[in-house]
C-alpha cells in the first residue's frame, strides 16, 4: 500500500506540471487517498471499529438516549472537558516497571517517536501523549455527511502496584462533505452545475454538542460522545493487557 501511495504521488505530480487544469483536480483526489491511507493506519495501530462498537452498546436505546445517560454518569469538567479516569492495580510490578510498559507501548503505536510523549517523568511516574482517533463516529444525511475524529489527551500516572489512566477530551474534529452537485440539459446534452463536493473541517466543543449543548447537529453530535466514551473503554482494556504483559527486555548480545 505504502508504495501504491508513492506510485500515484508521482503521477499525479506529473500530471499537475504538463496539465495544471487536470493536475489541481487530481490533487485533490491524491488528498483523499493520503488521508484515508494514514488515518486507517493509525486506526489500525490503536483501536479498531469493532472495539469502538462493543464498548459502545446502545440496547434498546437510541443514540440520543445512551448520550444523556452517559452524561449523567459522567458529567464534564469545570472546563467543559469530558474527563474520564480510572485506576487499576497491578499486584507484584513496581512503579518502573509499569512506566516502561507503557512508554515502550506509547513509542511503538507513533510514527513519530520525537514527539509521541508530552511528559515524560519517569522519576515522578507521569507520562502525558495525546492520541489521534480517527473516524469513531459517521452519519450521513442527504447530500451531507459527517465524520467525528477525536483527539484526547491521555494522562498516565504511576505508583507501586497502580496505575491511574485519565482520558481528556475538549473538542470534536468535524469534516463535512457537502455534495452540491447537479445537472441539467442542454442542447441535447448533460451539463453538470453546483460546486461538486466540498470539504468544511470543524470543531466542535464538547460542552456546545448534544447531550450538553445545542450548537451542532443532535444525533451527529450523540453518536461523537457515546463513541468517545467507548474509546475510553477501549483503551482501557488495551492498556490493561500491557500492563499484564511481562515486560519485554531488548538482548544486549552480552
Amino acid at each position: 500500500n505504502f508504495i501504491k501511495v508513492w506510485i500515484l504521488t508521482f503521477y499525479y505530480l506529473n500530471l499537475a506540471r504538463i496539465s495544471p487544469d487536470k493536475g489541481k483536480y487530481m490533487k485533490k483526489i491524491l488528498a483523499f487517498i493520503l488521508c484515508a491511507f494514514l488515518s486507517s493506519a493509525a486506526s489500525a495501530q490503536i483501536l479498531t471499529q469493532k472495539d469502538i462498537e462493543r464498548h459502545a452498546y446502545l440496547g434498546d436505546m437510541s443514540w440520543s438516549t445512551k448520550a444523556q445517560v452517559l452524561a449523567k454518569q459522567n458529567p464534564l469538567d469545570e472546563s467543559g472537558n469530558l474527563h474520564l479516569s480510572v485506576i487499576t492495580e497491578f499486584e507484584g510490578q513496581s512503579k518502573d516497571e509499569l512506566y516502561k510498559k507503557i512508554e515502550k507501548w506509547i513509542l511503538s503505536m507513533s510514527s513519530n517517536s520525537t514527539n509521541a510523549l508530552m511528559v515524560a517523568d519517569k522519576e515522578n511516574g507521569k507520562i502525558v501523549t495525546k492520541c489521534y482517533l480517527p473516524n469513531v463516529a459517521k452519519r450521513t444525511i442527504g447530500d451531507n455527511s459527517y465524520r467525528v475524529s477525536i483527539c484526547p489527551i491521555l494522562t498516565f500516572d504511576f505508583k507501586d502496584s497502580r496505575v491511574r489512566f485519565s482520558f481528556d477530551l475538549s473538542s470534536y474534529e468535524v469534516l463535512k462533505k457537502n455534495d452540491d452537485s447537479g445537472y441539467g440539459v442542454m442542447m441535447g446534452s448533460f451539463v453538470f452545475t453546483g460546486r461538486g463536493v466540498t470539504n468544511d473541517n470543524q470543531q466542535w466543543l464538547v460542552q456546545e454538542s448534544f447531550p450538553f449543548g445545542s450548537k451542532h447537529p443532535k444525533v451527529t453530535s450523540s453518536r461523537a460522545f457515546v463513541n468517545s466514551n467507548a474509546c475510553f473503554g477501549a483503551l482501557t482494556e488495551k492498556i490493561n493487557d500491557v500492563l499484564k504483559a511481562p515486560l519485554k527486555v531488548e538482548e544486549d548480545n552480552w
